[in-house]
């Protein structure tokens, strides 16, 4: 297989853009059951997008910065292993650290991934999906929570080290749809991501949390399209049977609200793969 696909290639729409591996220390089996299952569901196209934490806060839950060759290297193996069956990307899901991007271009740049996804976890020095410290949370506390969020979220933008943004609403992942007026305070950030001609996952993981709605939610996900964004799939798998979850019915509602087609990376660049109903359903 070449590094971008054929039109052929392109009519097969199904992709998932966030997986992880057992390096981040939470994530369950080896790296090739995650591709195998991808094939056996039908994959065309998949992204292993694991955790790199360069700061203290969210350390354990992420492969060490001196581990990043030995990854990279394992999903070439598998790329070259499975080439006849799926499309096999190499990124990293990168944990923003404002005092440490200078170490986060060092430790990126020996190596030829093909997306780098950038997200938030922590915010006013709280772990934002630690069920422990955001559960039960007060309206007011959660909407102080939600501002702390976005302020990261702002400095996170101005860095220039990523591709991709991951969960961009995960700060609601234990409290539900998110009130209308922080919705609105997000207009400012999606427009920095267009402006930015960045890409946002649409991950399906939120389904499963008690959120029980995907990140973006549908409100956010509405102005990405308005405003032109370009848009991914990603399960965020950190287990085989996740791969690829809710992916079917995500592509019948991103066709149904107006998107036509979902973003791939090689090497950094960004192509179109059209999202062909008609070709699904034939």
């Amino acid at each position: 297989m070449s590094c971008f696909p054929s039109q052929m290639d392109k009519d097969k729409i199904v992709i998932d853009y966030h997986i992880h591996t057992s390096l981040c220390n939470h994530a369950k089996k080896n790296m090739e059951a995650y591709v195998q299952q991808a094939v056996a569901i039908g994959l065309r196209e998949i992204c292993f997008l694991d955790h790199l934490t360069v700061s203290g806060d969210g350390r354990k839950n992420s492969m060490h910065p001196e581990e990043v060759g030995l990854y990279f290297q394992a999903v070439q193996k598998l790329k070259y292993r499975y080439q006849k069956q799926i499309r096999v990307r190499a990124g990293l899901e990168v944990e923003f650290s404002p005092h440490h991007v200078d170490m986060i271009h060092k430790i990126i740049r020996p190596f030829s991934f093909d997306a780098i996804g950038s997200s938030v976890h922590f915010a006013g020095g709280k772990n934002i999906v630690s069920k422990k410290e955001q559960a039960g949370l007060s309206e007011t506390d959660f909407r102080k929570r939600c501002m702390q969020y976005i302020e990261a979220m702002e400095q996170m933008l101005a860095c220039d080290y990523f591709d991709i943004i991951c969960h961009l609403d995960v700060v609601k992942k234990f409290h539900g749809r998110l009130p209308e007026d922080i919705v609105h305070k997000f207009d400012e950030i999606l427009s920095k991501i267009r402006y930015k001609n960045l890409t946002v996952e649409v991950n399906t993981s939120g389904k499963n949390h008690p959120a029980q709605e995907i990140y973006p939610g549908v409100d956010l996900l509405q102005k990405c399209l308005h405003k032109g964004i370009e848009i991914t799939l990603a399960s965020d798998a950190h287990h085989p049977d996740q791969v690829g979850q809710y992916g079917d019915q995500m592509i019948t509602d991103l066709a149904a609200d107006g998107f036509t087609h979902l973003a791939g990376f090689c090497r950094r660049k960004r192509y179109r793969i059209p999202i062909e109903m008609k070709e699904r359903c034939s």
